[in-house]
């Protein structure tokens, strides 16, 4: 002990840390003793950034950045911010990758673009459940908690307009769309299916002119599309029911399917034939227009559990799976004896909610559980 600790101690002047009873070691005041070093507050990064509502209105709750992360158009791979695929897996996009995949061999696919996030801008989602390609260039993207369809450039991605619950004069009733399809050939008129809580059809323009609606029959709509000659064919789950209208709302055909089908998931058509996707059943089922059981499409470890089916201008069927992540398979049009191709995506979709093809570009656009709408480009 030198002399002055000495002294101090003697005199009674030993330095002793204030004693604070009930405070906050997180929030110390700066002035108490300008001799102790305090510790300062700290302040609780992003707390008030997060979305008190996601968690009650959807059953997922998306990351934090993909909240807050402004997008105004397609993000490109190299400047997304949201790293949705590890950087040392990044490689040349001319670069072929085959990946071993549920018993099979699969060319991996990287997303051309993306859009969207959580949330009620224009670029934001709250649930995309469905997309469809119109014919002008545009994609229509259904945000069933929004209650509106919004309408975005498929090149550019820029947000045009939006129509549905309180955004168009006419369309006030429109609650919960879940599903959409063009008519081709046409003047891009959209058919929307609404499930709650009423199911019914509703056909717009392309503008989001409401035109009429029908289908109050209807109990578990599940897929649509429009064939050729402008027939809408709507495929009940549950029920196993198939409808026909016709564009003006008359019913031409209802067909039980319940012994064919046990959870059809998606629906299309060639104008000859009905095709439907059964997810419990692993396979494809393909129809006549007389509601008749024709051949069936089933290959084990490519056709696993069927989301959804398109096809495209060559009438080659394009089937999509969610099964451990995005699986891709392409069959021939002379009734699908033949497999072109089968693919993978490099990042695991959480999961994939509709899907809409650009038929001679081979371009797949497809709506996902995480609020965003991937683009693919398709080998040819």
């Amino acid at each position: 002990m030198n002399i002055s600790s000495l002294h101090n101690f003697l005199s009674g002047t030993t330095r002793k840390r204030p004693v604070l009873i009930n405070t906050d070691k997180e929030n110390l005041a700066a002035n108490i003793d300008s001799n102790i070093p305090t510790k300062q507050a700290r302040v609780a990064l992003g707390s008030a950034l997060s979305d008190t509502n996601t968690s009650n209105s959807l059953p997922y709750s998306p990351p934090e950045d993909f909240i807050i992360k402004t997008v105004d158009s397609w993000s490109s791979i190299d400047s997304d911010q949201v790293h949705l695929t590890p950087a040392h897996e990044r490689r040349a996009s001319n670069r072929s990758e085959t990946r071993y995949k549920n018993g099979s061999f699969r060319q991996v696919l990287k997303w051309v673009r993306s859009l969207g996030q959580y949330g009620d801008g224009n670029n934001a989602f709250r649930e995309p459940n469905s997309v469809a390609w119109l014919e002008c260039g545009k994609l229509a993207v259904v945000d069933t908690n929004a209650h509106c369809i919004k309408v975005f450039d498929s090149e550019t991605g820029q947000f045009e307009y939006s129509f549905g619950r309180g955004r168009t004069l006419g369309c006030q009733n429109l609650l919960y769309p879940y599903r959409i399809a063009v008519v081709p050939g046409g003047d891009d008129e959209l058919v929307v299916i609404q499930r709650h809580p009423r199911p019914q059809i509703h056909v717009f323009s392309c503008k989001g002119e409401l035109i009429r609606r029908f289908g109050q029959h209807l109990e578990k709509p599940r897929a649509l599309t429009v064939d050729q000659s402008h027939r809408i064919l709507v495929i009940e789950s549950q029920l196993q029911k198939l409808h026909m209208f016709s564009l003006d709302g008359k019913i031409l055909f209802v067909f039980n399917l319940n012994e064919q089908l046990q959870f059809p998931t998606s629906i299309c058509s060639n104008n000859y034939e009905i095709f439907i996707s059964d997810n419990h059943l692993h396979t494809i089922k393909v129809f006549s227009y007389n509601g008749q059981l024709i051949r069936e499409i089933k290959e084990t470890n490519y056709i696993t559990y069927p989301t959804n089916i398109k096809l495209n201008s060559k009438g080659q069927l394009i089937t999509i799976d969610n099964h451990q992540g995005l699986n891709i398979t392409i069959y021939d049009e002379y009734q699908q004896k033949k497999r072109l191709g089968a693919y993978t995506a490099r990042i695991c979709h959480s999961q994939i909610l509709d899907v809409a093809i650009q038929p001679k570009q081979n371009i797949l656009h497809l709506a996902s559980k995480d609020y965003r709408v991937y683009t693919y480009q398709l080998p040819l």
